[in-house]
């Protein structure tokens, strides 16, 4: 396996997709270290069970110290998840986002 592209990466929101993405980096080894975070209690839990990487209890817990950032939230949620965790990225780190628009 290759050495990893991120030392740690962030997925906030790990619903279907934000879970996929997160199960793609841990098995690709993508980055030493997954942080997650949703909003759902139920959600973190569930992720826990999963073992898909460190489930924190604050969107700006999962980011901090972290290169990459993926949103994984609803699109009407998309900006007050960036301005949350922001203040926890550092220059040159990725911040990115899987919204999808099905209809206006």
């Amino acid at each position: 396996m290759a050495a990893p592209v991120f030392g740690t990466i962030a997925v906030i929101g790990i619903g279907l997709i934000g879970s996929s993405i997160a199960r793609a980096a841990k098995e690709r080894g993508a980055a030493k270290t997954i942080q997650l975070f949703d909003a759902n209690a139920d959600v973190r839990l569930a992720a826990k069970s999963l073992a898909l990487g460190s489930v924190k209890d604050t969107a700006e817990a999962a980011a901090r110290g972290a290169d990459c950032v993926f949103l994984c939230v609803p699109m009407g949620r998309i900006g007050e998840a960036a301005t949350a965790v922001a203040p926890q990225m550092a220059p040159g780190d990725i911040l990115t986002d899987v919204g999808s628009v099905k209809a206006e």
